[in-house]
C-alpha cells in the first residue's frame, strides 16, 4: 500500500505546472513530431492628424491569428498562419468634407513559416536561428477584402543569450519584401525574457520598422514598445496577454501631396497556446 501511495503521489508531481513546458522565444525550435497550436486576438487603435488639408485619421482593428506548428527534423520546423479579421475601420475626416471609410472583415493571407536553428539550444549560452515567412496573395485586397493584395518573402535571423537565472535576451533582424512595387519593410526586434517564476514569465520586446518609399507613399519608420507575458493555466497550456504602444513618423501620400504625422495608439490582446 505505502508503495502505491508513493507511485501516486509521483504521478501527481509529475503533471504539475512545474514540469510544463512551451516553445515561444523565438530561437525555440519544435522537437521533431512535436506540435504547437496558438490562437491570438487583438485589437488595435491608431490615430493621427492630416496637412494639406487639414484633418485627422484613424484606424480601428479587431482580429485574429491561428497558428499551427510541427517539428519535421531535428532542428527545423514548419508553421502555417491563418489571421481572421473581426472587424477593420480606416477612417479619414478632412476638414468641411464628409468622413471616407474603408472596411475590412473575414480571412486574411494564408502563411507560411519555416525555421532552422543553426546554432546552441535550449541549454545552451547562445542560440541562432534563421527563417523565412512567406504569405501569400490569397485573401485579395479589393473594397471589403482582408487581404494585402500582395505576396511577402521575409527571411529573418534571431539571437538569444542564456544569462542564468531564467534571463534570456534575444534580438531579431527580418526583411519583408513585397511585390507589385508596394513598399518593403526591415525590422529590428530587441527583447528580453525572465521567467519570474514557474508559471509566470515577462517578456518586454521593442520593435523599429523602416518602410521604404514606393509610387504612393514615402518612407517612415513604426516602433513598438510592447510588454507580453506567458501565464501556465495547465501542463503545457498557456495564457498570454499582452500590451503595446504604438508610435509612427510621419509620412506623406505623394499623389496629393498629404502629410500624415503624429500617428500613434496601443494595441491589446491575449493568445492561447498549447504545446502537444
Amino acid at each position: 500500500m505505502k508503495k502505491m501511495i508513493l507511485a501516486a503521489v509521483g504521478v501527481m508531481l509529475a503533471a504539475t505546472p512545474a514540469l510544463a513546458e512551451h516553445k515561444l522565444l523565438v530561437t525555440d525550435v519544435l522537437d521533431p513530431k512535436q506540435v504547437e497550436a496558438q490562437a491570438k486576438f487583438e485589437h488595435t487603435y491608431l490615430s493621427g492628424s492630416l496637412s494639406n488639408p487639414s484633418g485627422t485619421t484613424s484606424v480601428r482593428a479587431t482580429e485574429s491569428l491561428y497558428s499551427v506548428g510541427v517539428g519535421l527534423l531535428p532542428g527545423l520546423e514548419m508553421t502555417a498562419f491563418i489571421p481572421y479579421v473581426f472587424n477593420e475601420r480606416e477612417k479619414a475626416q478632412f476638414t468641411g468634407f464628409d468622413p471616407e471609410v474603408d472596411k475590412k472583415d473575414g480571412f486574411g493571407d494564408f502563411a507560411l513559416e519555416a525555421k532552422y536553428r543553426l546554432l546552441g539550444g535550449e541549454h545552451e549560452p547562445f542560440t541562432v536561428v534563421a527563417g523565412l515567412d512567406l504569405k501569400f496573395d490569397t485573401a485579395g485586397n479589393k473594397n471589403g477584402d482582408a487581404g494585402t493584395g500582395t505576396t511577402d518573402f521575409a527571411p529573418f535571423i534571431a539571437a538569444s543569450a542564456n544569462l542564468g537565472h531564467h534571463t534570456i535576451p534575444y534580438a531579431i533582424y527580418q526583411a519583408t519584401l513585397r511585390n507589385h512595387d508596394t513598399r518593403d519593410t526591415h525590422t529590428i526586434s530587441l527583447g528580453l525574457e525572465k521567467e519570474l517564476n514557474e508559471t509566470f514569465t515577462l517578456d518586454g520586446r521593442f520593435d523599429a520598422n523602416f518602410n521604404t518609399s514606393d509610387d504612393t507613399v514615402t518612407a517612415n519608420e513604426r516602433y513598438v514598445f510592447e510588454l507580453a507575458s506567458y501565464i501556465q493555466v495547465a501542463h503545457n497550456l498557456y495564457v498570454l496577454p499582452a500590451a503595446a504602444y504604438i508610435k509612427e513618423s510621419d509620412s506623406t501620400l505623394k499623389a496629393t501631396n498629404t502629410k500624415i504625422g503624429s500617428v500613434d495608439g496601443y494595441r491589446v490582446g491575449a493568445s492561447l497556446y498549447y504545446l502537444y
